[in-house]
This record gives C-alpha cells, sequence and structure tokens, in this order.
C-alpha cells in the first residue's frame, strides 16, 4: 500500500515540475515507488473486534500506515478482544501488539492470547507472545485487565462485593499487530476486502436486527442470519446482494446454518441446495453438506456486477426449530476475498443507545461490570452489554477453577428512569473441574442453549433464571 507521505510528495513534485521552466537538456527524473512487501503472506477468511470506535476499525491494524489504530468505544475496555480467523492453519511462532498511546499499567495489565480456543499463559501487552510453531486457524486476543479499573468495596448483607469500574473516558488503542512464522519470518496479513454494498433478506426472525441478513458479513459465526418464515424450514427464502460498484465473483465460502454450538447447528434448519446467480440471468444449482466446516463453492461460470442473488432449495432439518439458519459468507475473486460492508454494527449502535437514552441501562452499555465476592467461595465474574447487541459473561470461582461463559444477543425489552428490562439469549458453556479420588482432576463441559431476562437498575443488574446478581455501584 503506497502510504500517505509517499502521495503527497508526489503532488508536491508534480506541482513544482508544472511551475518550473522546461529545459531541453534536462533529463527526466526518476519517480521513486513505494518498496514492495515482500513478507509471506497470511490470508484471513474473517476478523472482527468486540468492541469499535467507528472510524477506527480493527482492519488499522493490518495496514501499512503509522497513523492508523484500533480503538474501543470509550469505557469499554476490559474483558474487549480481537478475533482472527485464518483461511489455512499456518504454523506460527509469536505475535507482538504496539499500543498507540498509555493504555495500561505495565505493572498491573494483563492479556489472554488464545490459539484454536485453547488458552496460553497471560502476558502482557506490547511484550511478544509466543505461539509455539503450532498450525493456527483461529487467534483470540482478551483484554483481561488494563490496569486503570477503578476499585470500590461495597457491604450488603454482610456479604463484602469487590465492584471494578473502567473509567467512562477510558479505551484501548492498538496501532499494529505482528505476527511471526515458524522460521520466525514477519508474515504480511491479508484481509478480506470490504466493499460497501447492501444485502436484503426474503424474511427475518423476529427479535431482529439480532437474526439480519446483515450478520453474514461480519465475521462472527457465533451470529447468522434466521428466516422467519412460519409456513416453511426456508425453502424458497432469498438474500439479494447488492455491491455499490461492480464486482467479479468467481467462488464463495458459506458457513451454513447456526454456528454459535453444535447445539445451536443441529437444532436449527441448514441449506442443502441453494442456486445463485443474478437478477433475470441464468441460476446455477449448488449443494452444500451438513457441516459445520466452511464449505467453498466454485462457481460454475464466473459472474460479474453489482447485484446477486441466492435464493434456498432445499434444507437439512433442524431437530428442535424449523428456522433456517446462515452464519456467514465470504465471496471470492481468484485468490481475493471479500465481503459486503453493511455499516450494520454501528447503526445497531446507535439504535440502541437512543433506545436505552434516559433508563439505567444507558450508563452501562460497552461497560464492564466487574464483582468479587467472597463468601463460602470466592467468585469473580464480569458482564458486559455492548450497544451493538450482543453481550459476554464471565463467571470464575477461584478456588475450584469452575468457569461460566455466557454470550450471544440482548434486546430492551421496556425501560424508564427506574428500571430496565432486558432479554439475553445465546450459548451458555459451563466447565466444572472435578476431584476424582484416585484419578486426579477431570473436568465436565456443558454447553446449552439459554435465554434469561435482566432487570437493571441504577444500583444492580439482576437475572431471573440463570444470570445472577452484578452490583454496579
Amino acid at each position: 500500500m503506497i502510504q500517505k507521505h509517499v502521495l503527497y510528495g508526489l503532488l508536491i513534485l508534480l506541482a513544482a515540475c508544472k511551475n518550473s521552466p522546461k529545459s531541453e537538456t534536462q533529463a527526466a527524473q526518476p519517480v521513486a515507488e513505494a518498496p514492495a512487501d515482500t513478507r509471506p503472506a497470511l490470508y484471513l477468511e474473517g476478523y472482527y473486534a468486540t468492541s469499535t470506535l467507528p472510524g477506527h476499525e480493527v482492519d488499522a491494524l493490518f495496514d501499512t500506515q503509522t497513523d492508523n489504530y484500533w480503538e474501543t468505544r470509550p469505557g469499554a475496555g476490559p474483558d474487549e478482544g480481537i478475533m482472527l480467523y485464518f483461511q489455512n492453519g499456518m504454523p506460527l511462532s509469536a505475535l507482538q501488539l504496539t499500543e498507540s498511546g498509555s493504555n495500561f499499567d505495565p505493572a498491573k495489565a494483563m492479556m489472554q492470547v488464545y490459539v484454536n480456543g485453547t488458552a496460553l499463559p497471560p502476558g502482557l501487552p506490547g511484550q511478544k507472545v509466543n505461539l509455539g510453531g503450532q498450525a493456527v486457524k483461529s487467534l483470540y486476543l482478551r483484554f483481561n485487565a488494563t490496569g486503570r479499573e477503578n476499585v470500590v468495596d461495597v457491604v450488603n448483607d454482610e456479604l463484602k462485593t469487590v465492584v471494578r469500574t473502567y473509567p467512562a473516558d477510558a479505551s484501548i488503542r492498538i496501532r499494529s499487530l505482528q505476527l511471526w512464522n515458524d522460521k520466525n519470518e514477519e508474515v504480511r496479513i491479508v484481509a478480506p476486502q470490504q466493499i460497501p454494498g447492501t444485502v436484503k433478506a426474503s424474511s427475518v426472525l423476529k427479535n431482529a436486527p439480532a437474526f439480519s441478513a446483515e450478520n453474514l458479513f461480519d465475521s462472527r459465526k457465533e451470529f447468522a442470519w434466521v428466516e422467519g418464515n412460519s409456513a416453511s424450514a426456508g425453502e424458497n427464502e432469498t438474500l439479494h446482494f447488492e455491491f455499490e460498484q461492480p464486482v467479479h465473483i468467481t467462488g464463495m465460502q458459506i458457513w451454513d446454518g447456526y454456528q454459535r454450538s453444535d447445539e445451536h447447528f443441529s437444532a436449527n434448519a441448514r441449506v442443502r441446495d441453494f442456486t445463485f446467480g443474478q437478477p433475470g440471468g441464468p441460476l446455477q444449482t449448488y449443494t452444500l453438506r451438513s457441516t459445520k466446516a466452511g464449505q467453498k463453492i466454485d462457481l460454475s461460470a464466473a459472474l460479474s456486477g453489482k447485484s446477486f442473488d441466492l435464493q434456498v432449495k432445499s434444507v437439512y432439518p433442524g431437530t428442535s426449530y424449523k428456522d433456517l439458519a446462515i452464519s456467514e459468507i465470504l465471496f471470492f475473486d481468484g485468490a481475493t476475498s471479500f465481503v459486503v460492508k453493511t455499516g450494520f454494527t454501528e447503526k445497531t449502535g446507535n439504535s440502541n443507545k437512543t433506545a436505552a437514552k434516559g433508563s439505567p441501562l444507558q450508563p452501562i452499555l460497552d461497560r464492564r461490570i466487574n464483582n468479587q465476592t467472597e463468601d463460602a467461595e470466592m467468585v469473580n465474574q464480569s458482564l458486559i452489554l455492548r450497544s451493538d447487541g450482543t453481550f459476554v459473561m464471565y463467571v470464575v470461582t477461584e478456588d475450584t477453577g469452575d468457569q461460566i461463559l455466557a454470550d450471544g444477543n440482548w434486546q430492551l425489552d421496556k425501560s424508564d428512569a427506574g428500571s430496565a428490562t432486558v432479554s439475553v439469549f445465546g450459548k451458555w458453556f459451563s466447565q466444572i473441574n472435578l476431584a476424582a479420588y484416585y484419578e486426579g482432576n477431570t473436568q465436565e463441559v456443558a454447553t446449552r442453549i439459554f435465554r434469561d431476562v435482566l432487570t437493571v437498575t441504577p444500583e444492580t443488574v439482576t437475572g431471573t433464571k440463570m444470570i445472577g446478581l452484578f452490583r454496579i455501584k
């Protein structure tokens, strides 16, 4: 990529030449070109950040401009992170982040790196993290703590709760992300192109935008388009793609079904046969297998244009629901991948913030609520309701190491100045460490689909079924 200062220099040079008298004997001066990037390429099939300040998106980490950076929304920091999915599992030896500004207290900050879903030992942002040379298919970076959290002790009914809050005007800001392969060569990260456009579905399940067709291009496989036609199981449903500029499509990769968990995948219907082509033109039929793996489809004939239609012809039925789901789509033009850039996350965030205005939900959106309590056991729990309609909850029992992770979507049911009612739904993952006599430690892991209703007041957030009490202050 040609950097800004090179372009600026060329403009000055052209202006100077235009205003200078010509000389017949003056030799033409060669124009310096930006040096080619010779680093080995590492191709992403998707990437996202769990919190993003508009104008400072996570793709800034992959370009060569030194004045670009990714930043979380104000007040969002601890327990937010960055996810990268790779087209092929490449052996990687190390990674390093370069922050922009002083976001972290080096003595207290902590970052957790997950390789293919497995946590590595915690480290510090800015340090070079050893990845061990293993083949990496997914990489998640979670900022557990920044060192800038405020701590308040709350005593209620003789139970002491330590409440940690993050300053409302603070944020995490990262300028670059570097990766090295197993030969200790720094690699060049190549992300899918984002081409402005729209996607429209013939129907959407209620609780939109949680199931909007725009979820197909957010790189988050746990969020999906789900059709809403109660008279069928998804047959004849249509997705219409409209790009602002002509594109050339030679293939596509589809993550079929609801990929949030194995339970979600089997519970909902998936696409079996579908047609793809241009409106009014010939449509070709393609077939998907019933698998969570991303499936690459090479088109029988390449297509060029702005408008394209995908129509479902037959389905694999779900075990619990008739609703059909597709989680992600990635288009290809030869080796170059691209997606539709819809601006969906920003639009949803603005809509939710407007709806929450004046209620107790407003000040906690995009802010982590973290409580540590000690009664019979010490429990550390945190909850984030993000303005984009997603949420995450972590619960760790310090003595036993038992863990709970819940994530998914939320929607505002009702609100006023005194309280707000919020429905949450998604995946509930629990890992219980059991000490079996004569056998050592064992683990019991359970994943399930769950729903709950939260009541938000100025002092607390409380669930009715599975999510417990969180004290805000």
